[in-house]
């Protein structure tokens, strides 16, 4: 008697922990399967029958556990349902036994009652081995299933995967492919830039002359031009003789689409504002010039530099005139880029610190010339005039 106690207190103790978690009913077969083993383990019949009694404790105990992992699973309903039978079988073999006590002890008086009773039971019992090996079938044929569709879902996760992985392996080809078409074409831009600087610097190499200078630097090839080609003294209106020569400087620059930087130079003479305003607007005639020519505006950015960066002494005549000039700047940046310097802008003007000094850009007087065909002089205030040059 201790022992069923102590079995149902532990199979109610598990049924609770485990109603207690689920999250919703469990399923019909597990709550019949629970009442047939309370009922049996308190009944005559199951202290007639410890053994069967345990086996339906055991069989219930497994459907607990398995409803605690899966829920209502179909593995649950089958478990509960071994259970339940295996309560019924514990209660129909007690109920049998304690038939075969009162047909014993009734046995003088009943036996013909007896032998129909015997026979009775002994159909019962035949129909629940009958119905127990029906529900064995069916649980197996239930988990022959159930594993089959197990087998199903893996082959279809393996399929899934691999299709998965042959399209990762195509998209990572073409993405390959694509990147080589892009190596191949940002090369084959390289070398038709590098071809094309190359033309321009040999055209503008060919360009020399004793007006005309090209050297090469770290920012660029520089064209130099001397200012008493292009200017008469104190305008900014290009000289008629200029325009050939300049002409060939701009069929050259075309040759590639590097960035321009024009840069207008005055010798130390005359006051920094001056020289400044003279060396920008001479550096807007030969851009309008250029862009005249075909020389695309955007590439262009001009500087007035003033009397920055003198190349002679500006203590002789001959030093001043070698600072009066216009220089050319074909930078090497990338096609398509902005200049790495930035003063004044595309299309625009613009100044750049200037070191402090007197002094202009000293020439013969001469009517301006105009440029562009325009007809109109571009004409600086009026000046002290470089005397004795």
């Amino acid at each position: 008697m201790q022992r069923w106690k102590l079995g149902w207190l532990a199979i109610a103790g598990a049924s609770a922990l485990t109603m207690g978690c689920a999250h919703g009913p469990p399923p019909s077969e597990l709550t019949a399967a629970r009442q047939a083993y309370q009922q049996v383990s308190t009944s005559p019949e199951g202290r007639e029958r410890p053994a069967d009694v345990a086996a339906a404790r055991a069989a219930l105990q497994e459907a607990e556990n398995e409803y605690a992992q899966s829920k209502g699973s179909v593995k649950t309903r089958s478990l509960a349902y071994v259970a339940l039978r295996k309560a019924e079988i514990a209660e129909a073999r007690g109920e049998a036994d304690l038939a075969a006590q009162q047909r014993a002890e009734a046995e003088q008086l009943l036996r013909q009652h007896q032998e129909s009773r015997a026979q009775t039971l002994a159909r019962q019992q035949q129909e629940e081995r009958e119905k127990y090996e029906q529900q064995r079938q069916l649980y197996e044929q239930q988990r022959q299933q159930y594993d089959a569709q197990r087998q199903q879902e893996a082959e279809r996760m393996r399929t899934a995967n691999a299709q998965q992985q042959e399209a990762e392996s195509q998209r990572l080809a073409q993405l390959n492919q694509e990147l080589q078409q892009r190596t191949q074409q940002l090369e084959q831009e390289r070398q038709a830039r590098l071809q094309a600087e190359q033309r321009a610097s040999h055209a503008l190499t060919r360009l020399q002359d004793e007006n005309v200078k090209v050297r090469e630097e770290a920012r660029g090839t520089v064209v130099t031009l001397s200012g008493s080609v292009l200017f008469a003294t104190n305008a900014t209106s290009l000289l008629p003789a200029s325009r050939d020569r300049l002409s060939d400087v701009a069929t050259a620059l075309k040759e590639s689409r590097n960035p321009l930087i024009i840069e207008g130079y005055t010798d130390s003479r005359g006051t920094e504002e001056y020289n400044d305003q003279l060396s920008e607007r001479r550096a807007e005639s030969v851009r309008d010039f250029l862009v005249a020519q075909g020389v695309p505006r955007e590439r262009i950015q001009i500087r007035g530099m003033g009397k920055s960066r003198p190349v002679a002494s500006n203590a002789t005549a001959e030093g001043r005139a070698n600072n009066r000039r216009v220089e050319i700047v074909v930078e090497r940046n990338v096609a398509g880029t902005q200049p790495s310097r930035s003063s004044s802008g595309v299309g625009g003007s613009g100044e750049e610190p200037k070191p402090q000094g007197s002094g202009i850009d000293h020439q013969s007087p001469a009517p301006d010339q105009g440029t562009g065909g325009s007809g109109a002089q571009k004409q600086v205030p009026e000046q002290p005039m470089d005397h004795g040059e």
